[in-house]
């Protein structure tokens, strides 16, 4: 049985109060998952993707979160002097 992944991307600013989900993405494969997870931070400049399963009651389940530094809006040092 092949399992059903999605990919969530969310764009982060703890400064403006800013968490909002940005884009979807489907998986088929978990192979290479985490470099898959990448690239969509990467494409999508999200701080944060969300990872989740299809369960068999067919409903995704969160199994996993990725952050990616780089990616973060950074506003918080831009106003320190």
């Amino acid at each position: 049985m092949t399992k059903t992944y999605k990919a969530v991307t969310y764009d982060v600013c703890e400064h403006n109060d800013l968490y909002e989900d940005m884009n979807e993405y489907f998986i088929d494969s978990p192979e290479k998952i985490d470099e898959k997870i990448r690239e969509l931070a990467k494409q999508d400049v999200a701080p944060l993707v969300k990872l989740y399963e299809l369960d068999t009651r067919n409903e995704f389940q969160l199994i996993d979160e990725y952050k990616f530094k780089d990616y973060d809006c950074g506003c918080l040092s831009k106003a320190r002097p």
